[in-house]
């Protein structure tokens, strides 16, 4: 059967732009779609069952995230299959084969798991259906790291769009009939098999044929090999960013976990629009490395000065915001978390611009050294965590979340300048950070407004200070125009 991949990739610089802002303006679609289920399944469970409901919900999506159901198989592909698209075909079969492998491995290990150790009832049933879902959205992951490798990320965003809108549609039918937890787990992992079976089937489409999960015995080796440092990498990412709530449920119950998860689903979905951008970029640092190192730089920092101009406003709203926000999304059951949440707003800048940097590190053929900072920003977090949680419950998760997220933003930082010099870092968040002091004014001064009043003044003012910034850096537009000016605040030198 033919290989009949995407389309190569458009030469020019004009054309290139234009791909990469389409792709990222798919990914945005395709988060946009996450949050909205996810933020509206956590607020349907917290609203229908209180905090012990959405703790048990979340710890057992949370524990079944810790494990590598795909084992490191997405990044390895993209990269490989943007260099080599012939070979397409041979990469996801054998990619698609691994993931069901330690997809039902890990499943199986769950469920005989909860039975060991004797967990609630509750858990014992919650903790498997979680793992099947992880399981097909292993697969998943697969087919959309081929999407990504072709630049096609329009395809991602309509599996997402319509098992997003499945997996929240099934849930409020399911809550309202009773379903509770398991029913919510169940609508997860339906909806993830969905989007498996919809990714797998427009994979073979683009491939000429269906494609079936298999491989020569040599390949597999070879590529198990070459994927276990980012699959490390993506179980100590997802250990020292998922630990502290599985811990919190070990030593302080499914409350604890509900009321701390509640701030942090909403500082973890909006990670999605750094992947939004960083994506869209990945297969072309892939390429440029190592011999147009010029073009790694520039896409590098491409991405440090976007992602700060939605990191450092998004923070202070969030932050400036919290108490209206929680009222509205979850009721006066949750308002005890309010500053912990605030709290954990300190580090979406930081996880923003730390998605740039490991993805950075793995075009660059850097993948262990991302192990290397990960394993010890895991260390780091458990061992805070043995300490803080135990004294100061869901805050001391938090304080411990900042400490780490910060630590590893510097160790990324370290190896990327090591082999690839001097960035643009600092200055993606200072002048983004300048602009956010009239929004904070905004915000204060609307306080006993709507959230919604004040959300839509803050950017505003937001908006006008930027271009008020961009046209002081960039005084030939000044005659011009100040879109360009604003374009220049992304574009690298």
């Amino acid at each position: 059967m033919t290989d009949t991949s995407a389309p190569a990739t458009p030469r020019g610089g004009r054309s290139a732009s234009k791909r990469m802002a389409a792709n990222s303006g798919w990914q945005l679609v395709g988060f946009a779609a996450r949050a909205i289920s996810g933020l509206g399944v956590v607020v349907l469970v917290a609203r229908s069952g209180g905090p012990r409901s959405l703790g048990i919900f979340q710890f057992a999506l949370t524990l079944t995230a810790m494990l590598p159901f795909f084992f490191g198989i997405p990044s390895l592909l993209a990269r490989e299959v943007a260099r080599r698209p012939a070979d397409g075909r041979k990469w996801v079969e054998a990619g698609t084969l691994i993931s069901l492998a330690f997809g039902g491995f890990f499943t199986l290990l769950f469920g005989v798991g909860a039975v060991v150790v004797d967990a609630s009832p509750e858990t014992i049933l919650a903790v498997p259906l979680a793992g099947v879902g992880m399981a097909f959205d292993g697969v998943a992951r697969v087919q959309f790291a081929a999407f990504w490798a072709w630049e096609r990320m329009n395809l991602e965003a309509l599996v997402t769009v319509v098992q997003e809108a499945v997996f929240l549609l099934a849930t409020v039918i399911v809550l309202e009939m009773g379903g509770g937890v398991e029913g919510a787990l169940f609508a997860f992992s339906g909806s993830r098999a969905l989007g498996a079976g919809l990714g797998w089937m427009l994979v073979g489409r683009h491939l000429g044929g269906p494609t079936v999960p298999r491989g020569e015995r040599q390949f597999l080796r070879t590529t198990l090999r070459r994927c276990t440092p980012f699959a490390v990498n993506d179980t100590l990412t997802l250990t020292y960013m998922r630990v502290d709530s599985v811990m919190l449920g070990m030593f302080k119950g499914p409350v604890a976990v509900g009321l701390y998860q509640a701030g942090t689903n909403l500082v973890l979905y909006l990670n999605v629009l750094a992947r939004c951008i960083n994506h869209a970029l990945y297969p072309r640092m892939s390429k440029a490395w190592p011999d147009r190192l010029g073009d790694f730089r520039r896409l590098r920092d491409a991405s440090y000065r976007a992602i700060g101009l939605i990191a450092m406003p998004a923070a202070v709203g969030c932050l400036l915001l919290a108490g209206r926000t929680f009222h509205l999304l979850y009721g006066s059951r949750f308002n005890r978390a309010i500053v912990t949440y605030q709290l954990l707003v300190l580090v979406i800048p930081v996880r923003m611009l730390g998605n740039t940097l490991s993805l950075s590190l793995s075009a660059a053929n850097l993948q262990t050294r991302r192990t290397v900072a990960v394993t010890m920003a895991a260390a780091l977090n458990v061992g805070l965590n043995l300490y803080f949680i135990p004294r100061w419950s869901y805050l001391g998760a938090a304080v411990t979340t900042v400490v780490c997220e910060s630590s590893l933003l510097l160790t990324y930082a370290f190896y990327l300048h090591r082999v690839a010099g001097s960035s643009d870092l600092l200055r993606s968040v200072s002048l983004p950070g300048a602009a956010t002091i009239p929004m904070a004014l905004a915000i204060l001064a609307t306080r006993d407004q709507h959230l919604l009043v004040s959300a839509f003044a803050g950017v505003a003012v937001y908006g006008m200070a930027l271009v008020a910034i961009a046209l002081v850096q960039d005084r030939g537009s000044i005659r011009q125009q100040p879109v360009r000016a604003l374009v220049n605040l992304v574009r690298p030198a």
